[in-house]
Formats: structure tokens, sequence, C-alpha cells
């Protein structure tokens, strides 16, 4: 430890934390101990051109006892920063380390800094002279160092003496003198030196000259990008990491070895040496290390953190007795379509001016919120709820009193609730934070974009009756403290889903009404996995051996190398044993951890009524548009200074929804809609397509879920989920909530309770009554962090701020917080009556399920939008079904989205009153030019009845590989308007050359066409058979419609004489395609897959039905009907192959399969473990079917087939056994007996000899006939043994008819010999 004198003797003012990415490698909190290690006081950070890490080092430093100084190593260009000419000297700016002295400095450092960005980017982003000059107060500024405009010229002077260079430096002197005047406590620039490299110090004497004759002070600093000496080499594996270098590349970048944080006194002996204070010299090295205390002490900047910078608006409104009444006779009764009304009479405006009445403005905004919340109240509850409006708050002294006299106690509740949260909401000057948040909301609304509060906002009733949320928080026991409270000093956000379709239209509002509106960087780091691939690509480790590195690390949350190879044994055994994985792991572990790389927020966005310089630097990246500005901050850094945060999600379910109520209407007149659910329309009944008003109490909606029948079912859909749901058998909104809680590791355990209390089979345990009471509702199960911060809060006498804090501190094991509380619990339930030990168990209780407690309001909001998918899946399955495939189509990998076409083969259309099934499935029909739309939709034939039960789901042409939006686009308008959008009039096409003359051929060029063709789309046009050759006639068909098209522009028509108004009337020419050979079946699959990504008007395994039906009637569509652990046979085809390497167990290292197979009923996953896998996988190098033997496992919910033996389609997966022909004479229509010849003719052919391979051993034959009583057997005369192939069984089958060719007592052989069940599944 050195002594006092010397600690104070040096302060690091020119460093680079880890937000000079990858660039520098000083962590923050490791830099500050370090520095408090080292005995210094302060320290500066100056990365460059940004100020990510200011407010973490801020915050950390003074926790720390450490002087934070704030600054940035900036970048100046040589002239304008807006001028971006290449000139090859310093384009990229000068360095200037800059440090705030003052809160004007700081102020001026954050609009620099993001001005840098926004206006001066060019290589990097650069300030320049002019605008450093009017924002030069406050700040102190270095320069000297290499990269530094007087450096520059310095260097140009050492190396060639011309007196131009140093005249240049002085001139840079002057200017920098004259724009950083400096305070009353000391000047604003100083010279820099520094000691680590040759040419830097081949300058310094010029430096000190310098100074002296210019009379400059002079400070040092080692410009330190990383912590220790011995960090060197990881610095410099970082630095190939950013640069895309590896270690032995002789032509790369190298930093100085000395760029670390260095103590004072190894700065001493650098700068007190008689090298830098000497005669020639004078003190100069004493002054500059002097001088580095000396501009610590002065600087001095207490940050604004907590400041309020909530935005305001100014509000627009008609007087209360001019805005529209909800019993208006124009609404007939419809609350929804009034509040829409009601919400246009209100407009907001930024108030930009800051000479306007703040306080005027504050009132305004919190007498607007209530207006709005109170006509809310009437859209949401009625308008009888009216009646019991009341001016008591929630949890004040007095209301439970006043309650107690209330005629309706929950009205009352509802409106005590508002007007807590309203006064909470005015108190903590949000009003207009909620006011901006309606704004964009019912701006979407009125423009049929929906949207929706997600997470804590949900337990609003603000959000509620404002219709920002969908759940009201009295009836679902949503708590407010869960989105701010009036003690929490950080600022809520709201969190909001937006259709998927119009979110960029309301980010977009919102940025050209409120101006201030930035977008929110995030930070990617260095994790374990991450860390290893990059250190391992730098050290040229094999890729395969890196690869099996980085996935021996667990993939764990919060993983780190050290926990890696405490848990991993494979992993610390290659680390102990091999020098290369060693240097790989033991660099990764120097910056594992800190900032690689930015980006932005998916969502997040912060909204200001004043400029964001003022308060948050401004960051764009590298060819961001001019509205694509950043924050320099994360978002909880921003919310720490004073902003709100909003964030703007794209919900696909909202606009699912939204496209699906769309097709409903174009299918269905109002009436109709109306007879679909069962309803009959009335005056002040809810439209059946109102979806905010629904009621959650239709037993038909729970039956969809109680038969898991949930697919396309929003948060309900996969396999596990629709298994609880079999077991649950939810019959109310609130076991849909508990169900969406609880489908998590961790609390899954609790379902079988969950289930089993529900349905009578187990008694709910009584604990306590406050306990009981507010787990009643999921039966004594504790699901909801709401419900340990209630039970915290009422049985332990702990507020509920503290409670929220408590299962916070709970999920992230911060012991301190927990044992504080502890024995407040205690204490509070011990004085409710219940007995220490008890309150000491309960409380361990608490703590186990307060760890994965998950958020009501969340699941409450989600379980909400999940009932209303299910509702319009069951009264409109078709329609919600095209809209669903439409979006989920554009969005997801084929594989992903092709077995919903399956499921729509599986759909149950219902009479709405009796709920009896009228329909079983609905088709998905191929494309079709004349009928398709750009996205699924539902069709009719002509003579066809509007109704739920008819109708086809069509492909959507948008869903055509190959096919773009736009000539989709021109393609239906040319069909379904014509050349005139003002008298449309739809014409189908009635040929290819048609279609090629009418759609112009700048909107669908000829590999478009070609996809439309192999996707089955010209079909019903040409015939199946013709794709082929429509092909083939493509450049025929395109060059005559351009000619056409040509005739058409130049008037030709006229030019004969038929008149410039009306087409020439002529006989069309006959349509001829080319004369070319059909595509084999095989090959118009192929083509129609790659198009569709699923086969429509076929299927491959159709050629090898009778074949795999003489071993299996098992189909991948029947596996989920099958026991659990039952052996089975099924032919398929791979669809898809993801190999992962085993990490742990015998197999570690090696390859295993998660296969996806399909045949035409639908998909499966199949498993092939690493032994069968290495057995077995070569097989899948082809594309033909296979048959899959193994058992059936619905652990996971959906069929898997555990596989243990795979045999190409044309093998036999049986071997030994006997050969049974089935005759069924009453389906030979007489001719048994001549069948029944010629299968003896096929029987006898003579056995090929030299066949001898695996199950194509002769085998014997019996011959079984039907009889109207029983099956006879008949003795096959002169038929001795048969080899069974494919071509016996289809010619069998072709005289005989299907399934006349089985094979019985056949056994399955060459099981896995690792395999214990191999004995035990021997027969099949």
């Amino acid at each position: 430890m050195t002594d006092p004198e010397k600690r104070n003797s040096f302060v690091h003012l020119h460093l680079h934390s880890e937000y000079s990415l990858l660039d520098g490698g000083n962590r923050v909190d490791k830099l500050v101990h370090r520095v408090k290690e080292l005995g210094m006081d302060a320290v500066a950070i100056t990365d460059h051109g940004n100020m990510h890490a200011a407010i973490q080092f801020y915050n950390i430093a003074r926790k720390q006892g450490i002087k934070p100084i704030l600054g940035v190593e900036a970048y100046v260009a040589p002239g304008d920063r807006r001028d971006r000419t290449y000139t090859g000297v310093a384009d990229g700016g000068f360095h200037l380390v800059m440090l705030a002295e003052t809160l004007k400095g700081w102020e001026n450092l954050l609009y620099l800094c993001s001005e840098a960005y926004l206006s001066g980017f060019y290589f990097k982003p650069r300030m320049d002279r002019e605008i450093l000059e009017k924002h030069s107060e406050g700040i102190i500024v270095i320069n000297g160092h290499l990269g530094s405009e007087i450096a520059h010229h310095l260097v140009k002077y050492e190396q060639s003496r011309d007196q131009m260079h140093w005249d240049n430096a002085v001139k840079v002197c002057d200017w920098h003198r004259e724009t950083f005047k400096g305070s009353e406590k000391g000047p604003g620039f100083y010279l820099e030196l520094q000691h680590h490299i040759g040419l830097q110090n081949s300058i310094n004497p010029h430096v000190i000259k310098l100074a002296r004759e210019q009379n400059l002070p002079l400070v040092c600093d080692n410009d330190s990008h990383f912590l220790l000496e011995e960090d060197y080499d990881a610095h410099d594996t970082l630095i190939c990491i950013s640069t895309g270098k590896v270690k032995n590349d002789p032509d790369r970048m190298h930093y100085p070895t000395e760029l670390y944080v260095k103590s004072p006194e190894e700065m001493e002996s650098i700068f007190h040496s008689d090298e830098y204070n000497n005669e020639e010299m004078g003190d100069a090295g004493r002054e500059a290390m002097a001088n580095t205390v000396a501009i610590a002490d002065r600087c001095d900047v207490e940050l604004p953190i907590g400041a309020n910078h909530a935005p305001v608006v100014i509000v627009k409104a008609p007087a209360k007795s001019k805005l529209p009444k909800h019993n208006a006779k124009k609404y007939e009764g419809d609350l929804t379509a009034w509040f829409k009304d009601f919400c246009t009479n209100f407009e907001l405006d930024p108030a930009n001016d800051p000479d306007l009445d703040q306080a005027s403005l504050k009132e305004e905004c919190d007498k607007t919120l209530r207006m709005l919340c109170e006509a809310g109240m009437v859209w949401r509850y009625g308008p009888d709820i009216m009646e019991h409006v009341h001016e008591h708050i929630e949890g004040v002294e007095g209301t439970a009193e006043a309650r107690e006299q209330a005629a309706d106690p929950d009205g009352f509740d509802k409106w005590a609730r508002l007007n807590r949260e309203l006064k909470i909401l005015a108190d903590k000057l949000i009003s207009a934070y909620f006011l901006i948040v309606w704004d964009f909301v019912n701006w979407g609304r009125q423009r049929g974009i929906p949207s929706l509060a997600r997470g804590s906002g949900v337990g609003t009733m603000t959000g509620f009756v404002l219709g920002l949320s969908n759940a009201c928080p009295v009836h679902y026991g949503l708590l407010f403290e869960r989105f701010t409270d009036p003690d929490r000093t950080e600022y809520p956000d709201i969190d909001i889903d937006l259709c998927q379709d119009g979110r960029g239209e309301v980010i977009n509002y919102v940025r050209d009404k409120y101006g201030h509106v930035a977008q929110i960087i995030t930070f990617g780091t260095l994790k374990a996995r991450a860390a290893i691939r990059d250190v391992a690509r730098v050290l040229e480790m094999p890729l395969a051996d890196a690869d099996k590195l980085a996935k021996l690390v667990p993939e764990e949350l919060k993983m780190t190398l050290d926990k890696a190879l405490e848990q991993e044994p494979d992993l610390k055994d290659w680390y102990e044993r091999d020098n290369l994985v060693k240097r790989v792991i033991d660099t990764g572990r120097t910056f594992e951890g800190q900032a690689r790389h930015s980006s932005v927020h998916a969502a997040g966005v912060i909204v200001a009524t004043r400029p964001l310089h003022e308060v948050v630097p401004l960051y764009k990246a590298s060819g961001g548009g001019e509205n694509e500005i950043i924050t320099q901050w994360d978002g909880p850094t921003c919310e720490m200074m004073g902003l709100l945060k909003m964030d703007f999600l794209g919900l696909r379910t909202l606009s699912v929804i939204e496209r699906a109520k769309s097709i409903i209407r174009s299918c269905f007149s109002d009436e109709q809609i109306w007879e679909a659910v069962g309803k009959e329309k009335k005056k002040g009944a809810d439209h059946p397509l109102d979806l905010e008003r629904l009621k959650f109490n239709d037993r038909n909606v729970f039956g969809m879920f109680q038969r898991g029948d949930t697919t396309g079912v929003f948060q309900f859909e996969s396999g596990g989920m629709r298994k609880l749901l079999n077991a649950m058998k939810p019959d109310r909104l609130e076991d849909l909530i508990a169900a969406n809680a609880l489908f998590r590791p961790g609390p899954m355990d609790l379902i079988p309770d969950y289930n089993r209390r529900k349905h009578g089979e187990e008694q709910v345990p009584k604990v306590h009554p406050i306990v009981d009471k507010f787990t009643a509702e999921t039966y004594g199960v504790m699901v909801y962090q709401e419900q340990v911060m209630q039970i915290v809060h009422e049985l332990g006498g702990i507020p509920l701020r503290s409670a929220y804090s408590l299962i916070k501190a709970i999920s992230k094991k911060k012991e301190k917080i927990i044992n504080a509380e502890r024995p407040k619990f205690v204490e509070g339930a011990v004085s409710q009556g219940l007995e220490a030990k008890k309150a000491e168990e309960l409380f361990e209780l608490i703590l186990k399920f307060a760890g994965y407690g998950f958020n009501k309001s969340h699941s409450t909001g989600y379980a909400i939008v999940a009932y209303q998918t299910a509702y319009l899946k069951t009264y409109f399955p078709s329609q919600y079904m095209a809209a669903f495939l439409s979006f989920e189509s554009q969005a997801q990998k084929v594989s992903d989205w092709i077995p919903y076409l399956e499921d729509c083969k599986r759909l149950k259309i219902i009479d709405p009153k009796s709920g009896d099934v009228l329909r079983a499935g609905v088709d998905v029909l191929a494309p079709d030019v004349n009928k398709s739309f750009p996205d699924f939709g539902v069709v009719y034939e002509e003579d066809e009845a509007h109704r739920p039960e008819t109708g086809q789901i069509m492909f959507g042409l948008k869903a055509i590989k190959g096919a773009g939006a736009k000539a989709i686009e021109a393609i239906v308008n040319e069909r379904d308007i014509g050349p005139d959008a003002e008298q449309p009039e739809r014409k189908t096409f009635s040929s290819m050359f048609d279609f090629c003359e009418r759609v112009p051929s700048n909107a669908v060029n000829k590999a478009t066409i070609e996809a439309l063709v192999k996707a089955g789309a010209f079909d019903n046009i040409h015939g199946r058979d013709n794709r082929a050759a429509m092909v083939a006639t493509i450049d025929q068909a395109v060059s005559a419609g351009q000619s056409v098209a040509a005739d058409r522009a130049a008037g030709q028509g006229a030019l004969f004489g038929f008149g410039g108004d009306e087409p020439a009337q002529t006989a069309q020419p006959e349509i001829v395609l080319a004369n070319v050979e059909p595509w084999a079946e095989a090959e118009t699959l192929k083509q129609e897959k790659e198009t569709l990504g699923f086969y429509v008007s076929s299927h491959p395994m159709e050629e090898w039905n009778h074949w795999v039906r003489a071993f299996t009637h098992n189909r991948v569509g029947d596996l989920k009907n099958l026991a659990q652990d039952k052996r089975v046979i099924v032919a398929a085809m791979v669809q898809s192959c993801r190999t992962i390497i085993v990490r742990n167990g015998r197999s570690a290292g090696q390859k295993m399969g998660i296969l996806t197979v399909e045949d035409s009923t639908g998909t499966a996953d199949a498993v092939m473990f690493a032994n069968v896998f290495q057995q077995f996988g070569h097989l899948l190098e082809d594309d033909m079917p296979k048959f899959f033997m193994g058992r059936l496992d619905h652990s996971r919910g959906d069929a898997q087939i555990i596989v243990d033996r795979l045999v190409p389609v044309d093998g036999h997966p049986l071997e030994q056994g006997t050969v049974q022909v089935m005759v069924r004479p009453s389906k030979l229509n007489g001719t048994a007996i001549e069948r029944l010849d010629a299968a003896k003719s096929i029987l006898q052919a003579p056995i090929d000899a030299s066949d001898l391979s695996l199950g194509k051993s002769p085998r014997p034959v019996e011959v079984i006939v039907e009889t109207p009583e029983s099956w006879v057997l008949v003795e096959a005369k002169g038929v001795g043994k048969v080899t069974l192939r494919p071509e016996l069984v289809k010619q069998l089958s072709h005289e005989l008819g299907e399934d006349s060719v089985r094979l019985a007592g056949g056994v399955s052989v060459e099981l896995n010999k690792e395999d214990p069940r191999r004995k035990q599944y021997a027969k099949a």
C-alpha cells in the first residue's frame, strides 16, 4: 500500500473502458476496484467518441468513494463535420480528450457527443470547430497525444524539421486556448505527455517546448486500454477480435504493452525522472503529474440522477357538455362505437415551449385523464357504473367505512381503485405520460391498428378503462404496485403490444408528432460461449474443436467460464491436459462479461417533450436513416436519468385477430355473423366481433381448450400445453391464467396438484385464513407474485412496496434484503395468530414460490388474448386459420408452419347452440391465379351458401417461394379490378398468354411465372399434367404479352380502324403450349415442394402405399392416439434434420439427430440418439422415404418416435413371417376366380435364387378369403415360397384391391445390441 502523499500524486485522465467497444479492455467495476486498490481517489473514463459508460461509471465510482471524472476522447473533423469528402488525412477526425469540469460542461458534452453521431459521422462520430466554439463552456480539453491534431503537426515537424509544421501546431494551440478558456479555477486547455511508444516519446520534447513558448500547462497520462500489465495478451486478442485478425498475422495492428492502469508510483518513475525534469525541460514531468490531480480536483459534476423529465402535453378538447353521450340514438347502445367517437374529440400537442406555465399544463393533463377515464368506466362497465361514482381513495382512512355503506361494493371498489391511481399519477407528474400512450393507442385504434399493454401495465385500472389493457384489475386481483406506487423513485414504463402490420405507422406517428423520440441502445456482452468462440478463432483453434469446446459450457443463465469449469468435468479435463484449450479459456476469462457490441432495443423508445440531447447523449448507427436516432445509454440508465420509456412491441397475434375479423366480415353479412355465434342481434347487445367486450364464460370456447384443440391459439398451441389442458379441463378464465403461469420450468411441478384439487381428487390444504383467501382461486397453490405480495402484506404487515422489493430480491437471491424482511414477516404473522414456527415455515414456502412466481398481470392479459383467439377459432374456424396461416407463412420457416395445414383438416365446425359437430376438417386448396388472394383466404363455390361450416381455405399467393408481394399485388389487381380502378371489373385469366398480356411484365417476371406454374397456380387453366409444357412456354407467352402491351401503348387498335376507346373484337387464337415431355410424378412433386414448401396435389408416399401397408398401418397422423412406449413402424419422409452434439455421458462429443418426419397425414418428431445416429445416419443422405422403427414417447406433449432402427422404404422392416394374400370377393364384382388365377400367376413367378439379402429371403404364402361370416384360410396349391418385394405387392394389389397383402408374424431384426429393449421388442 502506498503512503498518503504518493496516493494523490497522479490521476488517470485519459482511459478507455469496455465501452470503447472491442478496443478498451477495462470493465467498469474492475477498473474502479483497481483504482481504489492503487490508492488513487479519482479517475476519468474517456471512451472513443461515446459516453456509454458515463452513468454506470459515475454510480459505481461514487459508491466506492472514488471521484468520477466524466469525459470522452472525441474525434474532431479537420474541416466541416458534415463534409464527407475523402482526403486520406484524418478523415475520421483528430483525437481530443474532453473532461466535464462543471454541470454546464456535462450538458455541452451531451450535445457535442450527440451531434457527432447525428450530423458528423464519417468513419467516426466527428465534432468540428464550429460546434466546439459554441459549446465549450465548462469543458477541459487535453491535446498532444498521437492521433491528436497537435501531435499530427509535431510528428511532421519531427520528421522534416519544416517550420511550417511547427507554425501549424502553434495555430492549433491558439485556437484551443481561445476556445476553451477555462474558469477561475484554472485553464481549459492542456498539452499532453505520454511515454510508451517511440513516436510519442520522440515528440514529447516538442510538446514541452510548445507549452513553454505558448505558456500552456502540461498534463501526462497513459492512455490506459487494459487493467493489468499481464492483461496485455488478452487485450491483444480483443483487438484481433475487433479487427477480424488472427494472432499470427504479421501485418496486424499491435498496441503498446504499456497501456495498462499504472499506479502513481509507476507514473512517477517516468515523469519524476530526469528524462522529464532537467535543465532543458525544467520540471515538466512533475508539473504534468501535479496537473492530473489539479484537474481532478476542479472537475466537480453532480449529475441530476432521479430528475423529472416526464413529458407534458397541451390538451385540446371541447366543453364537457359538447362531448357525445353514450345514450345518443345513433350509437344504438353500442358503447364501443360511442367511446371510440368520444375519444376523437381530444387532441394532444407536445408542450415544447419552455415558457409555458407548467403547473397549468399539468393540471389540465390531470383533468383530461380523469375525464377520459370516467368515459372509459362507462365503456367497460356500462352506464350504471356512474351511479356509484365517489371520491374515496383505495387504502386511505375512511374508505373501508364508506364501502360498508355502499349499495354496490364491487362498483365502489372500482371507483376507489381508479381514484387512487389517478392521484398517484398526478402526484408523480406522469398523467401526461398516460395521455401520450392513450394518444397513440387511440390513433391506432381509430385506424384499425389494435394494441395491448403487457406486463405490469395490465394491472392498472387507468389502463383498462382507457383501452390500453384488457383486464379489470379489481376483478382479477391485479396490483397497481407492480406498475408503480408513491414511494418508488424510478418511473414506470408501459410496454405496448401493437398489431404487427401497423407498428411502424404508430411509431412514425409518435415520432412525427412529439419529435423528441429515440430508440434505445443495448449492449451485447462477451458471454462464456461467445468468448470461447472469439478467442478460439483468433488463436486458430480448429473449428470443430472450438465448436465442441464452446458446447461444453452449460446453457444456463449467468453462466461463466469459472462456473463451467466447476460444473462440467469434461471441460475441466480438457482444460487441464491441453495447453491451447487452457489459453483459450484463460484469455476468455479476462474480458468475459464485458460489452462487445451495441445494437438497438427491438421495441424500447424514449419519448420526451424537450430536446433529448439535454438529458441523454444520442447515437446513430453508421448508415442509419434520418429518424433512426438512438440513445447512447440503455433503458434502465435512461429511466434513472428521469426519462420515461415505453416499449413498442409487435405482437403477431393482434394482427391475426384483426385479419380474421376482416375475413369474417368479407365472408358474412352482419346477420350471418350474429347467427354464427348463436345469438340474436338486438339493441345494446355486444357485437360478436367486439372482442373487448367478450364474456369469458362460453362453454363452446372452453370445450376447445378442454380438448386441447388449440392449434393457432395464442400461448396454448404447443404439445406440452395441450397436454396440460387435457388434464386440467379449464372451465373459467382463471384456469387459463394459471395455466399460462404454471407452464414453465419449476412451476410445472405444481400442475398435478392444481389439477387434482380442481377436480376434487385432493383436498385444498388450509394454512391460515389470509393465505387461504389469496390462494383460493388457484386451489391453494401459490402461482403468482401478486399472491406472495398480498400474503406478505396482509399476514406479515409488510407494505406492498416492500413486498414487491422482497419478491424481486428473492428472484435475484439478495440475502441481505430477504433476511431483513424475514423477522418483520414472522412478527406480523404471529400477531395475526400464526405460531412462530409455522410463520417461519410459511416464509420458507414463500421463498420457494416467489423465486418462480409469475406476474399475474402479464398472464391475465395474455390469457384474455388466448381466449379471444380461441373464440374466433371456435365460431369462425376457416376464417381464423386463414388469417393465422397468412402471418405464420410470412414469419416462420416452412417446416414450422406447414403442420398447420394438416391441423386444418382436423378443424371441428360446431353448431353454436348445441355444440354438435357440423363438419370435421377443412381443406387448404392449392394456389390458383384465378381464385387465390395475396394472403390465405376462404373461398366458396358459386352456388355454395356462406356459412361457417362451408367453404375452403385457399392458399395465399404470397406464400409461394419466388413470388414477391409487389408481383402478387399486380396479379390480383389486374384480375379483380382491371386497368380502370374507378370502374373495377373482375375478369379471370383464360390462359398463360392472357395472363402475360394483362399483367405488366415489369411487375411479374419470368421467375415469378415459373414459381406460379410449379406451385400449381395454373393447373385449373392448363391442367396439372402440363406443368412442364407451361414452363417451356413462359418465354413465348411473355414475349407475346410484351408485344401486345407495346401495341396497346402505341395505339395500334386505333391505327387499324378499331377506334381508340373500344378494344378490337378479334377471334382469340387457339392457345398452344410447347410440346415437351411431361414431368415424372416425382419431379412434379419435387417442384411443388420447392415452391410451396409442402405437397398439395399428391404426396411422394402415395406410390409406396401398397408396400408400406404390407408391414404397418400406422401413419404419422395416428401417432398421437397411440399409447406411451408402444412399438411402432412408420413409413415417412424426412422433412428436416437437426444434429446436436451430445455434451454428457458416454456419448459426449457424438452427434444425435432430431428429425421432423412427414407423410400425407401430418408431421412428427423422430429422435435418433447417438448410437442410432451413428449406425443409421448415413441413410438420411437421400430424399427417399424410410421405415422408422422405435417406441412412442408423449412426455413432451406431441408424439415423438424414439428411433432404434431405420430401413430404406424399399427394404424390409420385418424379417421372417408369412405372406398373407387377402381376397375379398364382395369387392371384386364377380371376378374373384379370374383375379385369384392372376394372383396365382404372380405368386408363381420364379424367384431370383441369387437374391439372399437381408429381409428378401423367400417366405411361405397363405391365401385368406373373406366370407360373410368369417375369414377362411385356403390352401395355396402350386404356390411355394415367395420373395416379398414392392413390385410383387403392387401387382397383387392391382388384381385384388387395396390391403390385399400383408406380412404376418414378422419380427424386427438388428436392433441395437446396446439397447436393453432388444429382446422385449423382438416381436412386431
